[in-house]
């Protein structure tokens, strides 16, 4: 190899050296960061297999107590109750502490009891359990703000309601206005195992309408909250359309509301009054029947479900605020209305 100048080749090769001593300089360092992301991704892998065996084992003891739960809850016998949807019913009671008392198979009957100590039958339909005690569908601020009161149950049901207003200390008398004596008498069924409260209920057993008739009653036999006077509501809901092929009719009594209402009005003029009204579409008529009688202004707080209702309820009640409304369908909504003097909001927190 022959070198003209070789002082110029060692300056050249020591330049070149130098770059990849730096070179490989920089290759180690990418290289020590490419072992130290891996030792992160081994890690980050190492604790997300940790973390899903844990998931895992924390996931099985969920499962394990729920099942030992819902197995003591049921006492061993949740096949029993193959006509009802044992999940959503053990949720039900089990968040809410109500206790499965007794259950009888061949009857179809359940015996139940909340914290309160409120007990009470059901078969194996159980929504308005659902709405009355694990919902609060009814539970106000106003009824803990009134000193005493009473309340007008109309479309009493199984009594369940009636029972949850009654056992209010401030509470002082329940009349409730059942339709369907089947019904009725399972409410008076749930009263007599409730003899304080059911000191405090006047039960009827004829419904409230806008006049005196004798009316068709249209139900599904064994579904609380599925009987009505109203063939429309039967032509619309979507309960009623796909059960149509059970539904049965009878006739029944029912009485103007205004002149019930008045007469018990009339005795109780000391307290404040709240009507409860669910009839499954005579909801309009009692309540226009109440106007023309004058007596809405009479009463304090309305809650309640409206079926059917063409004309809005807040511009009828032109005394009243609204607390909630809360639509379940197009024609169907559950609310509450308060006498003006007894609405008072608080001022709303600007959250950022």
């Amino acid at each position: 190899m022959n070198l003209k100048n070789p002082i110029n080749f060692l300056k050249k090769a020591n330049n070149s050296f130098n770059l990849y001593l730096k070179d490989r300089i920089e290759i180690n360092k990418i290289i020590n960061r490419y072992d130290n992301d891996q030792k992160k991704i081994n890690e980050f892998f190492e604790a997300n297999s940790l973390a899903d065996a844990n998931l895992t084992d924390k996931l099985n003891l969920f499962v394990d107590w729920y099942s030992k739960n819902k197995y003591y809850f049921f006492n061993g016998e949740e096949h029993l109750f193959e006509s009802m949807d044992t999940d959503t019913f053990f949720k039900m009671c089990f968040c809410n502490n109500i206790k499965l008392l007794a259950f009888s198979h061949n009857e179809n009957r359940i015996l139940l009891e909340t914290e309160d100590g409120i007990k009470f039958f059901t078969n194996n339909r159980f929504w308005t359990i659902d709405s009355v005690f694990a919902r609060n569908e009814y539970s106000v601020p106003q009824l803990y703000m009134f000193n005493d009161f009473i309340v007008l149950d109309v479309g009493m049901n199984r009594g369940y309601a009636s029972l949850k207003f009654a056992n209010f200390d401030s509470c002082s008398e329940v009349y409730g206005f059942e339709i369907d004596p089947n019904t009725y008498n399972l409410a008076l069924e749930n009263f007599n195992l409730n003899p304080k409260l059911y000191n405090k209920i006047r039960p009827f057993n004829f419904g409230l309408y806008d006049e005196d008739k004798e009316l068709d009653l249209f139900y599904i036999p064994g579904y609380d909250g599925i009987t009505t006077t109203n063939m429309e509501f039967v032509k619309t809901q979507s309960e009623w359309v796909s059960q149509k092929e059970l539904m049965k009719i009878k006739k029944a009594n029912v009485k103007e509301a205004g002149k019930v209402i008045s007469d018990i009005i009339e005795k109780e003029n000391n307290s404040n009054i709240v009507l409860k009204i669910d009839t499954e579409g005579a909801e309009s008529k009692i309540i226009d029947n109440l106007i023309e009688h004058n007596l809405l202004e009479k009463i304090d707080l309305i809650i309640g479900e409206i079926h059917l209702e063409t004309e809005d309820l807040e511009k009828k009640l032109t005394d009243f605020k609204c607390v909630h409304k809360n639509f379940a369908s197009e024609d169907i909504y559950t609310v509450c209305m308060v006498k003006n003097e007894y609405y008072n909001p608080l001022n709303k927190a600007k959250i950022i």
